[in-house]
Order: C-alpha cells, then sequence, then structure tokens
C-alpha cells in the first residue's frame, strides 16, 4: 500500500506517535491520492472521534477554553458536525459570547432542521430571532425522555423544587372538596402526588413517554397519556374543575393558545392554576436555558382576553439554582359560571 499511496506510512507513523494534526493532513493527501483508501478514511475518523471525545470530556472538567479549541479541530476536519455546532453554541453562551453561539446555533439548525437542541428558542436569546410560538415536540420529547431516570432526585435533591407545593397551596386556597383535577404536563407526577388528596380524580398527560412511564409508577393517577397538550384538552371540554401545571409555561411561548384550550376544558368555576418564571422588564422573553419567561401584566391580559378572571397572580420562589433562587409566580386563574361563562366564551371565539 506504501507504494501506491506514500502518505498512508508515514501518516500512521505521525499517529502513533500522537502527532494528530500532521496525521491529518498526511490522511487527507492519501486520500487525495487515493479517495476510495478505506484505511485512510478510517483513520481520519479515528483522529476525529479522538477530538471530539476529548472536547466532550474537557467541557464535563470545566475546560471551557481547550474545550472549545477541541471542538473546532472537529469542525476542521468535518464542518457539518451537527453535535459539535450544538456544543461550540452552549459553550459561547455560557461565556455570554452571542455572536459566536448564533453562527453555530445557524449552522445547527441548517444541519438538523427538526431542531433537537432547542437552537430556536436559543437563537430568540441570542437576539437574532424574535421569540417561537412553542418549543419543536422533538425538542421536548428528547429531552424529557433523556432526564426521565434522574429528573425527580435531580429537581427535588438538587434544586430544592417548590412548584408542586405551590400548586397545592394555591388550590387550598381557592378550592374546596374533592375536585376531578387535570396534571397538565405532568412529568413524572411530582405534582400530581403534592395535589393527590384533594382530588376525586387525577388525570395526566405529557409528551414525554418516559417521563408518563415514570408517573404510572406512583399509581396515583386515574388516567395517564402521552400526547400534545393542546389536542388532549381540546377533546375534553368541560371535564375538570382544576387543571394544575408545574414548570410547563417554560416551554409555552405566548399562553393565549393554552388559554382558551385550558378554558374550554374547565367547567364552570373551575380553576386553572399554573407557575412561571417571572419576566420583570419584558412581556414574553427566552432566558439562557431555553426556557421562556413572562411578563406579570402580559399573563393577566392574555388571561382576560381568553375569558378567564385572574384571581391570584402571586410571586414565588421555584427553586434555587447555584444557591440562586429563581424567581417565578404562582398564577390561578377562575372560569367564570353560567351566563357570565358562556358570554366570555362567545366572545373569546369571536
Amino acid at each position: 500500500m506504501a507504494a501506491d499511496n506514500p502518505s498512508l506510512d508515514r501518516a500512521i507513523a505521525c499517529h502513533v506517535k500522537g502527532q494528530l494534526d500532521q496525521a491529518l493532513l498526511l490522511y487527507l493527501e492519501a486520500l487525495r491520492l487515493n479517495p476510495r483508501d478505506r484505511t485512510a478514511a478510517e483513520l481520519v475518523s479515528a483522529i476525529l472521534r479522538t477530538h471530539f471525545e476529548l472536547a466532550v470530556s474537557l467541557t464535563k472538567l470545566g475546560r471551557a477554553s481547550a474545550a472549545i479549541e477541541s471542538f473546532q479541530r472537529v469542525l476542521a476536519i468535518q464542518p457539518d458536525e451537527a453535535l459539535a455546532h450544538a456544543s461550540l453554541s452552549r459553550l459561547f453562551l455560557a461565556r455570554d459570547d452571542r455572536t459566536q453561539a448564533t453562527t453555530h446555533l445557524r449552522h445547527y439548525l441548517r444541519l438538523v432542521p427538526e431542531d433537537h437542541i432547542g437552537a430556536r428558542l436559543l437563537l430568540a436569546y441570542t437576539g437574532a430571532e424574535p421569540p417561537p410560538d412553542r418549543p419543536p415536540p422533538a425538542y421536548i420529547t428528547r429531552f424529557y425522555d433523556s432526564y426521565a431516570e434522574t429528573y425527580d432526585r435531580k429537581l427535588v435533591d438538587g434544586l430544592d423544587y417548590r412548584c408542586p407545593q405551590l400548586i397545592l397551596a394555591a388550590l387550598r386556597r381557592h378550592c374546596r372538596g374533592k375536585l376531578a383535577i387535570l396534571d397538565l404536563g405532568c412529568g413524572t407526577g411530582l405534582c400530581g402526588q403534592a395535589v393527590r388528596p384533594l382530588a376525586k380524580r387525577l388525570d395526566g398527560v405529557d409528551l414525554s413517554s418516559q417521563m408518563v412511564a415514570k408517573a404510572k409508577q406512583r399509581r396515583i393517577y386515574n388516567r395517564l397519556e402521552v400526547g400534545d397538550l393542546y389536542p388532549f384538552l381540546d377533546k375534553k371540554p368541560g371535564r375538570y374543575e382544576v387543571i394544575v401545571a408545574a414548570g410547563v409555561f417554560e416551554h409555552i411561548g405566548d399562553p393565549a393558545r393554552i388559554f382558551r384550550a385550558a378554558f374550554g376544558a374547565l367547567k364552570d368555576r373551575g380553576v386553572f392554576v399554573f407557575t412561571a418564571q417571572d419576566n420583570p422588564t419584558q412581556e414574553l422573553s427566552v432566558n439562557s436555558s431555553a426556557f421562556y419567561t413572562h411578563g406579570r401584566g402580559y399573563l393577566a391580559e392574555r388571561a382576560t382576553a381568553c375569558g378567564f378572571r385572574v384571581a391570584a397572580l402571586e410571586p414565588a420562589v421555584m427553586w434555587v439554582e447555584n444557591n440562586s433562587p429563581v424567581q417565578g409566580l404562582c398564577v390561578v386563574l377562575s372560569k367564570p359560571g353560567g351566563d357570565a361563562g358562556r358570554v366570555r366564551q362567545e366572545r373569546r371565539a369571536a
């Protein structure tokens, strides 16, 4: 083989010595001379994997500069390596270098239009695009399916997650008796577990099948479904006295659609109780975690326009991250009863 393609033996010698840059140049020269040389192609892939695995390890170790350099080496070999672009976007966002992050996010989207990492949300954070109406379902499903095994431990033990308790306290203040409750975006059932003592019936729905599988293990729900929230609500007119949603509005942009759907699924005088991350300066924005944040006045205006009465809209700490409280809102919306409810529903439909 050396006689036919003399660069290959020199490339292998450099590779063995750990001289990866020189080996790569020689492998590429070998491929130029013989594009069908499988050995050279496989060894180029080996160098690519080496740089990628090193970059991932450096990222986990907090060595951001070295990780960026390694990912850039990956892209020098394979410019269309989507995961390298995704990883670089996150590293540059952590440095608040939004220009570089935007470049890599756009390149990622050209390669993966299904958007498994929430790139369009992050482009809204960088200011390159307006916030999308909602995250891509593929992003939400992949994110929570991969998170299901560790979700409870990370939230409860790692972040002092308080949203289920906030919702339970709100229900106790605003409701009486046993209730037909829907846990919207139920996840693993943390909120359902909190409100179960108040329920005569408890249903749950979530987009992630892995999260729903965990929720089933709690044996607290009368019915659980895997599916999109909006069509689920549309098929349940006047079914529930209470709808709860803990940690769901982080994945909802303009809330008008979810408000309309929840209004239709509630009985007269029913309530919709949810948490949302507070946005004290704007109506709607996306943060660096690719979560939506909502302004108080914005939520109230949207809810009222959809027929609800705002019964409570209170500041609350949702969880604690890196020793800093994450500020949020606990919101209680009430659906009017009788003629008032029908009139509001007609206006909303019009």
